[in-house]
């Protein structure tokens, strides 16, 4: 693919067409893909970037995967299952005797929440408010409220998007809301379980900025330079362990 390359905005548009279809590309791979520098494609990259069409990571860059709708909780449960399973199980081992825990709703932190934690006893708390039956979640001022009267030592939340440019997101401003309310009013480890389709996807709402969040947990298919972002980020990344079938 040789590409009329004095041209930015064509180059550009190129170069978006091959993140939408492989979704990470390499500067090197580029530059020799369209006959220009280096330095040229870093330039189109952060064009691309400021137009949020891409994110730039450290070798290359990965495409903004704008989540467009909410998907019902039922098909976010028939997604990933065994990845989530293994995300769940990995972050349940980070739960001590004692934490005190914000859950919030999501097919990565229901199954887990009640049942995983090592411990002798479990108390579990239910917020009341309002349920939003596509997520199965509890929104609302009466929700708020009694977060507001928890202060605790961890949360794990489960979200909709993580980007290391642009944080964490969720698809709707209730949501977002009350999990930043969470994250505000914890006082030790956030943690974030998310399988790695969510890496690099942006929804419509943020919920923090990654330097909020000190723990993700998710799969072995997260892209290694993306990874490699989070970390130079200070977040640290534990890697569920594959389930083998």
């Amino acid at each position: 693919m040789k590409s009329q390359s004095g041209i930015p905005a064509k180059r550009q548009n190129q170069i978006y067409q091959l993140l939408k279809d492989k979704g990470i590309v390499q500067v090197g791979e580029l530059a020799a893909l369209l006959d220009v520098a280096e330095m040229t494609v870093r330039r189109d990259l952060e064009a691309l970037e400021k137009r949020g069409l891409a994110e730039r990571t450290h070798g290359g860059a990965i495409f903004n995967d704008h989540m467009r709708a909410e998907p019902h909780i039922a098909q976010k449960r028939a997604v990933h299952r065994e990845e989530k399973a293994a995300i769940g199980a990995l972050a349940a081992t980070l739960i001590e005797p004692g934490d005190t825990v914000f859950v919030n709703s999501g097919s990565t932190t229901l199954p887990w929440a009640p049942i995983e934690v090592p411990s002798t006893h479990v108390e579990v708390i239910m917020i009341g408010g309002e349920l939003r039956r596509e997520s199965f979640s509890i929104v609302g001022d009466s929700a708020t409220q009694m977060v507001r009267q928890v202060f605790a030592t961890k949360a794990v939340l489960g979200v909709d998007g993580i980007s290391a440019l642009h944080g964490v997101t969720n698809p709707i401003q209730a949501e977002a809301g009350l999990n930043r309310l969470m994250i505000e009013q914890t006082h030790g480890e956030v943690i974030i379980v998310a399988d790695s389709s969510k890496i690099g996807r942006i929804s419509n709402f943020l919920t923090a900025p990654i330097s909020a969040i000190d723990t993700i947990v998710t799969d072995d298919g997260i892209d290694p330079d993306y990874l490699e972002e989070l970390r130079r980020q200070d977040v640290r990344v534990l890697i569920a362990p594959a389930v083998k079938g």
